[in-house]
């Protein structure tokens, strides 16, 4: 039974290169993939090599990352991070769509991903949804299907298997499912997955969501832990076959699994202090509830080792070969560069002013989609580019920090704006307001603002946004 189970394991690693720990894990265990974020790389030669020592070792094996584009770019340190798919639903090019995604096919199949965990076909029907945010095409499942096609479509031709997610759809919820159980809500739109399994996906992404109001009060289960719903989901969406779709399970690390484990009887470990579950303290039960109920790909963001312990301690790792950092494929930026400068154009393009002072409220330091895309530097390297278009640009922690009357203001978030009555003190009657990450943001502000300021959305907190 552990055999069958470890098969069905899609693992994360540690650091950049494994250790021997890790690698005599993977030979033991041999499961079916590993994921990798942005934790795994330091640059593309780096990424080519741990993705070619991987196929060495489990010829079998099929690596794969989470690179949506915008803010879930786990490999951005190597590849590069595409436009969010927020900004392509605005710009509504399906051409366009499909251009930037082929590109970030080859980019990934080049590096030797097999397959990318994207694109995301929910529909972002909650505005204020916490954790899908950008990462939609759009709240229009017209829209997001022609899209998620056109997505499907570009990344096949660039080379790399999909993954639709997330099943039976997150953009409804008002929770996160990475820290707590949470209601599928108004969000479960199946056209979206339909078309792209159609347009060639084989695989669909399950969240941890309950498909039912007040499912965990009656004793009810996530998608990923019931078996009758996988199962109507398998004929809904394939012939019902299960070789005829890969049903992934989002990372059985998030805290939604949590409650509805404890309810099948499976003891579960404490949280650590980011409401996830640590991998290594999972027991074998965890990964049998899953598997019954019809999950043949687990993702995990490490190495169970309790359920899956080595036999015998490992030898010394072998330290990998320096790589040129210098040396790089040279990508074409062509459909991303496009889709940037048509957003900036329509939404940014009169916000610079080197008369004006900028206003600067930032609420995305530390959070865990800017380190998603390996982009810790972003703010700063915002801070320069910005520099150069205002008089001055008060990065404002508290707006009382800024000096009055400004008619410039720049919001970053990736997730919806909290109450903040004093966000706009010192700001004159009218002005220009670019923001950048959740597309919440736009509507709360212009509604707080008021119709004589003007403000641009952005949809991705990056610098290469700013054009």
């Amino acid at each position: 039974m552990s055999r069958d189970l470890a098969a069905r394991l899609v693992v994360g690693l540690a650091g950049t290169w494994p250790t021997a720990a890790e690698a005599a894990w993977l030979s033991l265990w041999q499961p079916a993939g590993v994921i990798l974020f942005s934790r795994n790389i330091n640059n593309y030669n780096q990424l080519h090599g741990l993705c070619r020592f991987l196929h060495q070792l489990l010829p079998d094996l099929e690596i794969m990352a989470d690179h949506e584009g915008g803010p879930v770019s786990q490999l951005a340190g190597a590849l590069g991070r595409p436009p969010s798919a927020w900004g392509l639903g605005v710009l509504d090019d399906v051409g366009l769509t499909a251009r930037v995604f082929a590109n970030t096919g080859q980019r990934l199949s080049r590096a030797g991903i097999d397959r990318v965990l994207a694109p995301v076909a929910d529909v972002l029907t909650e505005p204020r949804n916490p954790v899908i945010g950008s990462r939609s095409f759009g709240s229009d499942p017209n829209l997001v299907s022609r899209h998620t096609v056109a997505a499907v479509t570009g990344l096949l031709l660039g080379g790399v298997k999909t993954c639709l997610k997330h099943w039976p759809g997150h953009g409804g919820s008002l929770g996160d499912s990475h820290l707590a159980e949470t209601f599928t809500g108004h969000g479960a739109v199946p056209a979206p997955f339909a078309g792209g399994l159609t347009a060639g996906a084989d695989a669909v992404m399950v969240g941890h969501l309950l498909t039912d109001l007040g499912a965990e009060n009656d004793g009810g289960l996530p998608a990923t832990l019931d078996r009758d719903f996988m199962d109507d989901s398998r004929r809904l969406l394939g012939s019902g076959s299960p070789e005829d779709r890969f049903f992934f399970a989002d990372d059985i690390t998030m805290g939604a699994l949590g409650p509805a484990m404890r309810r099948l009887g499976v003891a579960v470990p404490d949280a650590e202090a980011s409401g996830l579950f640590d991998p290594g303290s999972l027991p074998l039960a965890w990964f049998e509830k899953l598997a019954v109920a019809g999950c043949q790909r687990m993702l995990i963001r490490g190495l169970p080792t309790r359920a899956f312990p080595l036999e015998k301690e490992p030898g010394v790792s072998e330290s990998p070969e320096e790589w040129d950092s210098t040396v790089g494929p040279g990508f074409t930026e062509g459909p991303y560069a496009e889709a940037r400068q048509r957003l900036w154009q329509k939404e940014g393009a009169d916000f610079r002013d080197p008369d004006a002072d900028l206003v600067w409220r930032d609420f995305s330091r530390h959070d865990r989609w800017e380190a998603a895309a390996g982009c810790g530097k972003a703010l700063e390297v915002i801070h320069e580019r910005l520099a150069g278009s205002f008089r001055s640009v008060t990065m404002a922690p508290e707006p009382e920090a800024a000096k009055g009357p400004w008619n410039r203001l720049l919001v970053t978030s990736h997730r919806p704006l909290v109450a903040d009555e004093n966000l706009f003190a010192g700001a004159e009657d009218r002005g220009v307001c670019l923001v950048m990450g959740h597309p919440s943001l736009k509507t709360d502000i212009e509604a707080r603002l008021g119709h004589r300021w003007r403000v641009g959305a952005l949809y991705d907190i990056a610098p290469e946004d700013l054009i």
